[in-house]
């Protein structure tokens, strides 16, 4: 079950909700079995801060914070640096002010994110599969 199906909106690895609904949202992920790492970027104005903040949410080496092909390395590597956690979602609150400010840059920050996801889940057979998917939580919005 995906982490739209556990939340009960529309999206697919990368799922868009309402920010005042985040406590009830993030209450739902953890009852479905996700270990919940939350970010914020508020004021955030730039993909390389939030891509750090990112990295450091997730225990990711310093290099991924920086370096987009090292995230990305990084987040192939989810099982190592979370062995416990089959299900992990990333909960990016406000990153509104990076996809008006940087939109190329939130782009390619969420291309990687997307593609993590993709790969890291091959049907639960490889104890290094992770169901990995983010939640963005914005103002005033809910996809």
């Amino acid at each position: 079950m995906s982490l739209a199906d556990v939340l009960d909106v529309e999206g697919d690895r990368l799922v868009f909700a309402d920010a005042a609904r985040g406590e009830a949202l993030i209450d739902r992920c953890r009852d479905a079995g996700y270990t919940v790492v939350a970010v914020d970027t508020t004021g955030v104005l730039d993909f390389r801060e939030a891509q750090r903040r990112i990295a450091v949410g997730l225990r990711l080496p310093e290099t991924a914070g920086r370096n987009l092909d090292a995230l990305a390395d990084s987040l192939h590597d989810l099982a190592r640096y979370w062995p416990d956690s089959p299900r992990l979602a990333l909960v990016w609150c406000h990153p509104e002010q990076i996809i008006e400010a940087d939109t190329p840059g939130w782009f390619r920050l969420t291309d990687v994110l997307v593609e993590a996801s993709e790969r890291l889940w091959r049907g639960g057979a490889d104890p290094a599969d992770r169901l990995f998917e983010t939640l963005l939580l914005t103002d005033g919005l809910d996809a």
